[in-house]
């Protein structure tokens, strides 16, 4: 039985080298080509591994940094947004304030009923119809909302304008029959001036005083003309001495309006007038320190502020 073992196969790698004119020469084994062979491939396995894991890397912070911006835009978008609801809201409120009035001059609505009554008292009035002392309403300050709930809230502002709209059309359509109460309602500037002392609690200009004033007065020029509000018939033209010259107009509907302070009458009693109309001048008569108009609205007997019918 033969027993010698086969021998291993061997390579011989020759290397000459022309400037020398010598040669070396190795000699390799077969065993050692297929271990080396193997661990070339391991080596490009691993190498191909980091630059697939480098361009993985790489290709994720690039999405990352596509992400950050995208998130930042989308922030800048939402502050937007959020400052836009913000903006809406507050026209909304504007409007639901304006729509009130706007009830309140068609008949509507009360003028005890506005949400934006002011403050309430009457002053030491030698007429007993304009005495009265309603209370005055707050409106509550609307709170800080986070971010979610105002993003939520843009169904309820959607859903506030559509009854604002509704409304404002049944208003216009009322408004065709109403012309005549419209008329004879108060929502006019009686004088273009500077706003002085306003219509609710305050100190009283001669006594130092607390007091309740039932009007709102507004400083100009002495013989500036004064016109009526609204149409009605001269109630009252009068002098006494708390304020002066005075005219007092029946608008019917439950309202009236009174002038004091005035220079002179531009007007008779039981003379039927229309908006607009001249009825009077600036004056200083009366218990007055500089000329002024001192201008009220009552409504069934009880002064309400007159801002709250103005619309123009």
């Amino acid at each position: 039985m033969r027993s010698m073992a086969k021998k291993e196969r061997t390579y011989s790698v020759i290397i000459v080298s022309d400037a020398l004119s010598s040669s070396k020469d190795f000699v390799v084994t077969h065993r050692f080509i297929r271990r080396a062979i193997v661990a070339f491939s391991i080596l490009l396995l691993i190498f191909g591994f980091m630059i697939y894991d480098y361009l993985t890397i790489s290709f994720d912070t690039q999405r990352i940094k596509r992400l950050e911006t995208d998130n930042s835009q989308k922030d800048q978008q939402i502050e937007k947004l959020v400052s836009q609801i913000e903006s809406l809201e507050n026209n909304l409120q504007q409007m639901e304030t304006f729509k009130s009035k706007i009830l309140v001059a068609t008949g509507l609505m009360s003028p005890t009923a506005l949400t934006e009554v002011g403050r309430g008292g009457g002053v030491d009035n030698p007429i007993g119809s304009f005495s009265a002392n309603p209370q005055p309403q707050q409106v509550p300050a609307s709170p800080s909302l986070p971010l979610t709930e105002r993003l939520d809230g843009l169904e309820q502002i959607t859903g506030r304008a559509v009854k604002i709209n509704e409304t404002l059309q049944f208003v216009d359509s009322f408004l065709d029959k109403q012309k005549v109460r419209l008329a004879s309602t108060p929502t006019i500037w009686p004088v273009n001036g500077l706003l002085t002392d306003p219509f609710g609690p305050r100190t009283h200009p001669l006594t130092g005083k607390p007091d309740n004033h039932s009007g709102q007065d507004i400083a100009t020029q002495l013989g500036s003309p004064v016109v009526a509000t609204a149409d009605g018939y001269v109630l009252m033209t009068d002098h006494n001495s708390y304020l002066g010259n005075t005219v007092v107009i029946d608008h019917g509907f439950g309202f009236q309006t009174r002038y004091g302070h005035l220079a002179e009458f531009a007007v008779k009693e039981g003379q039927y007038v229309k908006r607009r109309e001249v009825i009077g001048y600036v004056g200083t008569t009366g218990r007055s320190t500089a000329p002024h108009l001192h201008y009220e609205v009552n409504f069934f007997n009880k002064p309400q502020n007159p801002m709250d019918f103005i619309l123009d």
